[in-house]
C-alpha cells in the first residue's frame, strides 16, 4: 500500500506512536539485561517485536484502506447502475406512449386547418384534453417534467408545461426521432425543446399515422426527465449528511454532468477517470483526493450513454468512519468469528499468533530468570528482581497494544462485510421499490387506455371487442416482460380477455378477491389497489402481487371495470436479489451467499436459495423484522448451524411511491454470507482462556518471605518453590522409552548429553494425561537431596514469580481429606483482597518418592535419573 496514508489514518497513528515509545524502552531493557548478572539475551525478543510492529501497522493500514476504497468503488458503482436502470424503463415509455391512439388523433387533426371558429373551438377541447392526459401520466410517472409534441417539421402542437411553453424546435433530435431505425432518440444536452436548462436529458420518438402502417410519420414526442431531481434523490441514499464523500456522474468524456455538492465541484469540470485502478490520490482545486470511477455495468443490454459513477474523499477524512459497532452479536459468536472464519486471509490469522508467541518467550525468559534469582546468592539480585519485573510489565503494556491494534484490525475486516451487507440489502430493497414504482404506475395508465374505457363501457362486447382488447393487452405486455399476464375484467369481477395466449382459460372466470373489490369502488384515477403476497390460479397457483385499477366510463366516469396486471414476482425478485449480492472482482457471485425478500410477518416473498422457499418463513430474531422505514441494520446470525454476515435493509418507497400514496407495504432486504461451517470448528476448543486470576498476598515491610514459581497443570494452578526449579522449556520432543506409560512419558536430551525423565502429574491429580510440544511447555525440577536429582514434568504453561511472605503459606498433611498427596502448601490471600484462583503448591519430595515407588515395579530402567 501508498505508506503516505498511513498518517490519515488515526487508529495506525495512535498505535504507532505507542509502539514507538515501547519500542525505545525495549531497547533499554536490552541494554540492561545485559549487565544484569542474569546475563538476559532480550535482543532476540525486541526484533520479533519490531518485526511483528511493522507487520501489524501494515496490516492494518491496508485493510482500513481496502474497506474505505471498497466503499467508495460501491458507491460510484451503484450511482451509475441505479440511474441507467431508470432510463431503461425510460426507453420503454416513449415508445410505447409514442402509440397512444389519442396522441396519434389529435395530429391527425392538426393536419387540417380549422375552417370556422366551431372547428377551432374543437381543437382547442381536444388540446386541453391532450394536455390533460399528459398531465394523468405524470402524476403517474413522475420522472418526467414535461411532454412535448410537435409535427415533423418541429412546430410544438401540444405541451404540458405551459409555464415554460415554446413554439418550436429546430433541434436535430426532431429529424432523427423521424429517421431512426432504432426504438428511441436519447439525449443529454442543450437543446431548444427546454431553453432554460444548460442540459436536459430527453427521449423522443415518432408518432405514426397508423400503428399498422409505420411508414408515414406525422409528429415527434418527446419526454423530459427530472435528471437533477433524479440523482438528487440517489446521492442523498448514498451519502450521510456527516460523510465527506462526493459523488459525481461523468459523461463518456470524463466532464461532470452531476453533483452531489455543486458548491464544491461544479458541473461542466473534466475529472481524471480511475477505471484500472482500485483507488488513485489525485489532485482537485488545491486539494488531494482518494478517487474511483466505475463504469456502468448496464441494464440487460442497456449502457445508456456512457456514463460514469466517480467518488471522491478528501485524504484527510478519508478513513474517520469507525469500525461497525457489535452491540447485536453477541461475544461467543464475536469470538468464534474473529477466530474462524474464511474471512481473515492466513496472512492476517498469523499476526496474533505471532503476537502470543513473542509473549510467551517473554514470558519464560522472566519466569526462567526469576529462577535463576532465587538460585543465585549474588548481591545483584534486587536489581536483576527489579529488571524483572519492568521487563513482565512492559511485556504486558506490549501485550495491551498488540491486543488492542489486533482487534481493531480484526473489527476493520469484518465491519467491512457487515456495511457491504448492509449496503447490498439497501440496494436491492432500493432496486425492488424502483420497480414496484413502475407496476404501480404501469396500472393506473394503462387503465385510462381510452379503447379499455370505450370498449368495457359497452353494453355488449363482440366478438371483434374482445379480439381488439387482447390485441392491445398482447401489445402492452410485449413491451413490459416483467407481467406473467394482463388482463380485463368487467365490473362483476369475470375476465374478458388476457394478454398470454396460454392463460385463455382464465376468461370467463370470475375473480372474487379483495383487490378487485378495491378497483371496482374507485373514482380516483391515481388510485390503484394491490394483491397480498399470495399463492394464485392467476399465476400457476404460485406467489405473487397482482396490481388492479379501475376503468371509468369516458363519459360518466362510473366504474366499468378493470386492469389487472400479474407480476412475474419469482424471477424478477431473484434477478433483484442476485444483481444485489456480492460478487469477487471478477464479477462471480461469492460462494455461500444468498438473499432474500421478507414481509414483516417473516414470510419470504423472493429468494436466490433453494433451501429458502418462496412462502416459507425466515426464522431470525424478531427484532429484524421491527426496524423503521429506511433503516437497515447488520450482524453475524446462526442458520443451520453455521454462521452468516447478514445486512437488511427495510423499504422506504421511491418518489410518492409507498411514501405519499396510500400503499403501504414493508418489505425487508436481507443479504446472508457464510463466513463459518459448522463442520469446519474444531472439536475441542482450547481451555487456556479459562484460567480465573489469582491475587497474591502483599508484602510488609521486610517481612520474611519465598520465591515461587507459578504454572498451570491442565485447568489447576500450582507452584513450587523457585530454588526447586533449573528452568522452563518449549517445544521439546520426548523420547519414548520401555516402560514408558500415562505417567513416566519418556525422556528429553540435555546440552551436557545426559537425560531428564519426563513424567506427567495430571493422571495423578485426576485429569487425563496428555502431552503436546506445540501447546504444553516442561519445566525441570531438582529435589532437595544431596545429589539434586533433576525430572521434568508436564505443564499447560507458566504463569509468573510471585514473591510470598510465609505467614501467608499455610502447610497441611498430604493425608487431609480432599487434599492431593502431592501437594504440601497453599498460599493463603490477604484478608479483604478479591478472591482469585487458589495457590497449591507441589511437594517436591512426594512426587519424588511417589515416582520412586511407580519405578520399583519395573526393572533394569535407569533413564528416568530417579535413583534412590
Amino acid at each position: 500500500m501508498d505508506h503516505r496514508l498511513l498518517k490519515y489514518m488515526q487508529s495506525v497513528e495512535r498505535y504507532q506512536k505507542g509502539l514507538d515509545a515501547l519500542s525505545e524502552k525495549w531497547n533499554l531493557l536490552t541494554m540492561l539485561g545485559k549487565m544484569s548478572n542474569t546475563e538476559m539475551d532480550m535482543n532476540d525478543t525486541r526484533c520479533a517485536f519490531e518485526t511483528l510492529t511493522a507487520e501489524l501497522l501494515d496490516k492494518l493500514g491496508a485493510e482500513i484502506l481496502k474497506k474505505t476504497t471498497s466503499e467508495m468503488e460501491a458507491k460510484a458503482q451503484v450511482a451509475v447502475d441505479i440511474v441507467i436502470r431508470n432510463l431503461f424503463e425510460r426507453t420503454a415509455d416513449i415508445g410505447f406512449l409514442a402509440t397512444d391512439d389519442d396522441i396519434r388523433a389529435f395530429l391527425l387533426n392538426t393536419q387540417t386547418l380549422p375552417a370556422d371558429e366551431v372547428a377551432r373551438h374543437s381543437l382547442r377541447e381536444q388540446r386541453q384534453a391532450l394536455k390533460n392526459r399528459f398531465k394523468e401520466y405524470v402524476a403517474k410517472y413522475s420522472v418526467y417534467s414535461n411532454i412535448i409534441l410537435t409535427d415533423t417539421r418541429g412546430f410544438v402542437v401540444a405541451q404540458l408545461d405551459e409555464r415554460n411553453a415554446i413554439t418550436g424546435s429546430t433541434d436535430p433530435l426532431i429529424k432523427e426521432a423521424l429517421g431512426t431505425s432504432a426504438e428511441y432518440v436519447e439525449v443529454f444536452r442543450h437543446t431548444d425543446l427546454v431553453p432554460s436548462a444548460e442540459r436536459s436529458l430527453v427521449y423522443s420518438y415518432r408518432v405514426s399515422r397508423s400503428s399498422r402502417d409505420e411508414s408515414e410519420n406525422i409528429g415527434v414526442l418527446s419526454l423530459i426527465f427530472r435528471f437533477e431531481d433524479e440523482m438528487e434523490g440517489i446521492f442523498k441514499n448514498l451519502i450521510s449528511e456527516k460523510e465527506w464523500m462526493e459523488i459525481l456522474l461523468l459523461d463518456s468524456d470524463g466532464y461532470v454532468i452531476s453533483s452531489s455538492d455543486t458548491n464544491h465541484i461544479r458541473l461542466g469540470v473534466r475529472m481524471e477517470k480511475v477505471l484500472d485502478e482500485p483507488y488513485k490520490i489525485v489532485r482537485f482545486a488545491g486539494r488531494e483526493y482518494l478517487a474511483k470511477t466505475c463504469a456502468t455495468k448496464g441494464y440487460q443490454g442497456f449502457f445508456g450513454l456512457g456514463w460514469y459513477g466517480h467518488v471522491m474523499v478528501p485524504l484527510e477524512h478519508a478513513f474517520e468512519k469507525a469500525p461497525h459497532p457489535y452491540e447485536s452479536i453477541t461475544a461467543d459468536i464475536l469470538d468464534t468469528v474473529l477466530k474462524y472464519s474464511s474471512l481473515f486471509s492466513a496472512e492476517l490469522k498469523i499476526i496474533p499468533q505471532k503476537a502470543d508467541q513473542i509473549q510467551k518467550e517473554l514470558d519464560v525468559t522472566v519466569w526462567n530468570g526469576n529462577v535463576q534469582i532465587a538460585n543465585s546468592k549474588a548481591s545483584e539480585n534486587s536489581f536483576s528482581k527489579s529488571l524483572l519485573n519492568e521487563i513482565s510489565k512492559t511485556g504486558y503494556q506490549t501485550k495491551k497494544v498488540f491486543e488492542d491494534s489486533i482487534s481493531n484490525l480484526n473489527q476493520t475486516v469484518l465491519s467491512a462485510y457487515l456495511d457491504d451487507a448492509r449496503f447490498n440489502a439497501s440496494l436491492a430493497i432500493d432496486i425492488m421499490d424502483r420497480n414496484l414504482y413502475e407496476r404501480a404506475n404501469d396500472c393506473r395508465w394503462w387503465a385510462l387506455t381510452s379503447v379499455f374505457k370505450e370498449k368495457l363501457s359497452s353494453v355488449e362486447l363482440t366478438g371483434d371487442d374482445l379480439r381488439e382488447l387482447e390485441a392491445i393487452l398482447r401489445y402492452i405486455n410485449n413491451l413490459y416482460t416483467v407481467y406473467s399476464n394482463l388482463f380485463l375484467f368487467d365490473r362483476s369481477g369475470t375476465i374478458l380477455a388476457v394478454s398470454n395466449p396460454n392463460e385463455k382459460r382464465l376468461v370467463g372466470n370470475k375473480v372474487d378477491e379483495g383487490w378487485v373489490e378495491e378497483s371496482l369502488k374507485m373514482s380516483d384515477s391515481q388510485r390503484y389497489s394491490v394483491s397480498h403476497f399470495y399463492k394464485t390460479p392467476l399465476y400457476d397457483n404460485r406467489y405473487t402481487y397482482v396490481y388492479s385499477a379501475g376503468i371509468s366510463d369516458p363519459l360518466s366516469e362510473e366504474i366499468v371495470g378493470g386492469i389487472g396486471i400479474v407480476f412475474d414476482s419469482q424471477p424478477q425478485f431473484e434477478a433483484m436479489l442476485l444483481d444485489a449480492l456480492p460478487h469477487d472482482k471478477e464479477g462471480n457471485r461469492l460462494e455461500g451467499s444468498f438473499a432474500l425478500f421478507c414481509d414483516r410477518q417473516k414470510n419470504i416473498i423472493g429468494s436466490t436459495s433453494s433451501a429458502y422457499a418462496v412462502g416459507s418463513r425466515l426464522h431470525v430474531d424478531d427484532g429484524y423484522f421491527l426496524l423503521e422505514k429506511g433503516s437497515g441494520n447488520s450482524g453475524i446470525v446462526e442458520l443451520d448451524n453455521d454462521y452468516y454476515v447478514m445486512g437488511l435493509f427495510t423499504s422506504n418507497g421511491y418518489r410518492e411511491y409507498k411514501k405519499h400514496d396510500f400503499y403501504q407495504n414493508d418489505i425487508i432486504a436481507f443479504i446472508f454470507l457464510c463466513i463459518i461451517k459448522r463442520s469446519d470448528l474444531p472439536q475441542v476448543c482450547s481451555i487456556v482462556n479459562h484460567y480465573q486470576p489469582c491475587s497474591y498476598p502483599s508484602v510488609q515491610g521486610s517481612e520474611e518471605t519465598v520465591d515461587i514459581s507459578t504454572f498451570y497443570i491442565g485447568t489447576k494452578f500450582f507452584g513450587v518453590e523457585s530454588h526447586n526449579v533449573v528452568g522452563s522449556l518449549s517445544h521439546q520432543n520426548i523420547t519414548r522409552i520401555l516402560g514408558s506409560d500415562a505417567n513416566f512419558l519418556g525422556v528429553i536430551g540435555t546440552k551436557e548429553g545426559g537425560t531428564i525423565g519426563v513424567v506427567s502429574l495430571n493422571e495423578l491429580l485426576g485429569m487425563p494425561s496428555s502431552y503436546n510440544p506445540n501447546v504444553d511447555e516442561l519445566i525441570v525440577l531438582k529435589s532437595s537431596r544431596e545429589n539434586e536429582t533433576k525430572f521434568a514434568i508436564v505443564i499447560r504453561h507458566i504463569k509468573d514469580s510471585p514473591e510470598i511472605p510465609l505467614r501467608c503459606i499455610k502447610s497441611y498433611s498430604g493425608s487431609l481429606a480432599g487434599v492431593s498427596p502431592l501437594t504440601k502448601a497453599v498460599v493463603v490471600p490477604d484478608e479483604g483482597s478479591v478472591r482469585g484462583e487458589m495457590l497449591s503448591i507441589l511437594d517436591i519430595e512426594a512426587i519424588f518418592k511417589t515416582l520412586i515407588k511407580k519405578r520399583e515395579k519395573l526393572s533394569g530402567v535407569d533413564g528416568v535419573n530417579v535413583k534412590r
